[in-house]
């Protein structure tokens, strides 16, 4: 039976079709449902995907911090050359998505939050 985050990461994905990835991750960037849409390949080499996820959840507990100053962070979004990749905290978990770089990010974003429980 899929864990409450595959269901959301599959609710994702049906958001729109420039979803390239969505993953729920650990606090200590272990991947734990979700990941690449099917048909479309990674970016980044396999042995690299760890780090990466581990970077994130690291910004993410940083950015805690300043909570009390500026309130908790509703989502953050990189735009790079090839992608962009929005990250969403969620509990004990960070919600990670790319999106392809054309596509209209504030729209998939603004769905996204909708899906996700208060």
């Amino acid at each position: 039976m899929p864990s409450d985050y595959e269901k959301l990461c599959n609710k994702i994905f049906a958001v729109d079709k420039a979803v390239r990835f969505a993953g729920a991750i650990d606090k200590m960037g272990n991947l734990v449902a979700g990941g690449m849409r099917k048909g479309i390949d990674s970016l980044e080499p396999k042995e690299d995907r760890r780090r990466l996820y581990l970077e994130f959840a690291l910004r993410t507990a940083m950015r805690q911090d300043f909570d009390p100053e500026f309130g908790k962070v509703i989502y953050t979004l990189s735009e790079r050359e090839k992608l962009k990749i929005a990250s969403f905290p969620l509990k004990e978990h960070l919600i990670l998505v790319s999106i392809e770089k054309g596509a209209q990010h504030d729209k998939i974003i603004s769905k996204i939050l909708k899906l996700l429980p208060d």
